[in-house]
């Protein structure tokens, strides 16, 4: 069941009682939009752990911006911008870390495929932790 719906809602044929324009299930991930117009919804399933992670802080942290953003039926343009803003972050991190790592420059001049494997993975790893804790626990 969805904890967070819109105060908002539509009257469902189909169900025949009316519906919150949107809901916000945290547990599952998944937005749900309810269009009057044509008497369909349409869901939106998140995939990336940090969405996961930030709906599940902000659910016991600051519940009263959730309740706004889905009232305001804004809240699957907020999570597609974080899910774009930390990718890009920490793909910029890891990029600046395999630009200046001296190990990671030994092993691209070496053809060493597994070192370098294993220092991005490494990178991935320390850039999720640093940026987790400015953009995702907030």
């Amino acid at each position: 069941m969805s904890r967070y719906k819109s105060e908002q809602t539509a009257y469902s044929l189909l169900k025949k009682k009316y519906v919150p324009l949107w809901r916000l299930d945290t547990n599952t991930v998944t937005v749900t939009h309810f269009i009057a117009d044509t008497q369909t919804e349409e869901s939106k399933t998140y995939t990336a752990d940090f969405i996961r992670y930030h709906l599940h802080f902000s659910d016991s942290h600051c519940p009263g911006r959730l309740r706004r953003l889905v009232n305001e039926g804004k809240i699957v343009q907020y999570l597609d911008n974080m899910e774009r803003k930390v990718s890009d972050a920490i793909s910029r991190q890891v990029e600046l870390w395999k630009q200046t790592d001296s190990c990671y420059q030994k092993a691209v001049l070496s053809s060493d495929a597994e070192k370098k494997l294993g220092l991005e993975s490494c990178f991935v790893y320390m850039a999720r932790e640093i940026i987790f804790e400015c953009m995702v626990y907030i």
